[in-house]
C-alpha cells in the first residue's frame, strides 16, 4: 500500500509548470505528455519532510475544492539544487472562487526571522535555503506571512536559460537597459523585444544598476515567469514540448504530483493575468552587512491578501501596522 501511494505522488519535473506549462497540453498531447512525465518522475520526487500537509493545515488540500498556495524558488547553487541560496522567492495564491492568482515576490536580502528545527533566529530569507533547504525556507515563509505554504517547486536559477529557449524566445518590454560583465556581457536597450534564454536570464538577474535595487528586480523576474507562461501556453509542436520538457526535467524539483498539476486546467486565464505584489521596505545595515528592512504596514497588508486569496481569517494585526514598529529609508546599527 506504502508503494501504491509513493507512485500516485510521483512528481513530474514541473517547478515553473506549476504556473502554467502544463495547461499546454490538449487532445491527443496528453498520451506524449503522460509518458514523459511516468518517464522521469521517479527520479525527480522530491517531497517535503513535513509530509504532504503543512502543519498549518488541519486535512490534505483538494486542489478542486480548496484554495492553495505555491512556493517558486530560483536556487543559485550552480548545477546542484540542494545547495546555495534562492536568488528569488515567490508566493502564488491560487483562489477556487475567482479563479484569481496572486504572486507576491520576497526580496532576498529581506531580514526576517528563519525558522529552523533548532529554533529562530533573524537573517537575510535567501539563507533560508542554504539553513535547511527548502523545508526551512517553507517553515519561513509560513511564518513571515502566517499562512500554510501547500506546494512547492525549485528551479535552478541557470534553467530559466533552457527553458525560455525551449519555449523559442520569449516577448519582453524590456524597463531598463541591461549591459556589463556582470550580465554576461549581454547588451539590453528598453522596449518590447524578444529575448532568447541567455538574454532573459541577465535581464532577471541584473541587481546593482536596477534604481529600484531588489524591487526592480522582482518585477523583471515576474515579467519573464509571465512571458514564459504566454509562450507556453501557445505551444502546439511536440518539438517544442519535448524541449520543454527537458528543460524543466533538468531543473525543477517539486512536491505536486502530475495528477494535482492537471487539476491546475481552471487558472489559464488567470495565469496570464495575474496579480502582482512585491514586498516594500528600505535599506538596513547591521554590522556592515546590508539587509532590506520590510516596512511592517506594508507586509501586514500583504499578509492580509494572502490569507484573503486563502480564504483564511484576517485578524486587526494582520491589516494595521504595530504602533510600536518603526520604518526608515536607511538604518544602520
Amino acid at each position: 500500500m506504502e508503494q501504491d501511494s509513493r507512485k500516485k505522488r510521483s512528481v513530474w519535473k514541473i517547478g515553473l509548470l506549476v504556473l502554467g506549462l502544463v495547461l499546454l497540453i490538449g487532445g491527443s498531447a496528453f498520451g506524449y505528455f503522460v509518458f514523459k512525465a511516468n518517464e522521469t518522475a521517479e527520479t525527480t520526487n522530491s517531497e517535503l519532510t513535513r509530509g504532504d500537509k503543512s502543519e498549518r493545515r488541519d486535512d490534505t488540500i483538494d486542489l478542486t475544492k480548496n484554495h492553495f498556495s505555491v512556493l517558486l524558488a530560483g536556487v543559485d547553487g550552480g548545477a546542484s539544487l540542494e545547495e546555495g541560496r534562492t536568488d528569488s522567492l515567490m508566493v502564488a495564491t491560487f483562489n477556487k472562487e475567482s479563479r484569481q492568482v496572486t504572486l507576491v515576490s520576497i526580496p532576498r536580502d529581506a531580514y526576517v526571522d528563519i525558522v529552523t528545527e533548532d529554533g529562530e533566529f533573524k537573517d537575510k530569507i535567501n539563507h533560508a535555503y542554504a539553513y535547511g533547504g527548502i523545508d526551512t525556507t517553507i517553515a519561513t515563509v509560513e511564518t513571515l506571512f502566517d499562512i500554510p505554504i501547500d506546494y512547492y517547486a525549485t528551479i535552478n536559477f541557470d534553467g530559466i536559460e533552457d527553458l525560455v529557449d525551449a519555449v523559442g524566445g520569449v516577448e519582453v518590454d524590456v524597463l531598463i537597459p541591461i549591459s556589463g560583465r556582470a550580465t554576461g556581457n549581454v547588451e539590453l536597450e528598453p522596449g518590447v523585444q524578444m529575448l532568447d534564454g541567455k538574454e532573459a536570464l541577465a535581464y532577471a538577474r541584473m541587481r546593482k544598476d536596477d534604481p529600484e535595487g531588489d524591487i526592480g528586480r522582482a518585477k523583471r523576474q515576474q515579467q519573464v515567469l509571465e512571458a514564459i507562461i504566454n509562450e507556453a501556453t501557445t505551444i502546439n509542436s511536440f518539438t517544442k514540448l519535448n524541449r520543454i520538457m527537458t528543460a524543466v526535467g533538468n531543473n525543477i524539483r517539486t512536491n505536486m504530483s502530475l495528477s494535482e498539476a492537471s487539476q491546475l486546467q481552471p487558472y489559464t486565464k488567470s495565469l496570464r493575468s495575474f496579480n502582482q505584489e512585491t514586498l516594500e521596505g528600505g535599506d538596513l545595515t547591521i554590522g556592515g552587512v546590508y539587509y532590506y528592512e520590510l516596512d511592517q504596514a506594508d507586509l501586514n497588508d500583504k499578509r492580509a491578501l494572502l490569507k484573503t486569496e486563502l480564504g483564511l481569517p484576517v485578524t486587526a494585526e494582520d491589516s494595521e501596522p504595530d504602533p510600536g514598529d518603526g520604518f526608515s529609508e536607511t538604518t544602520t546599527y
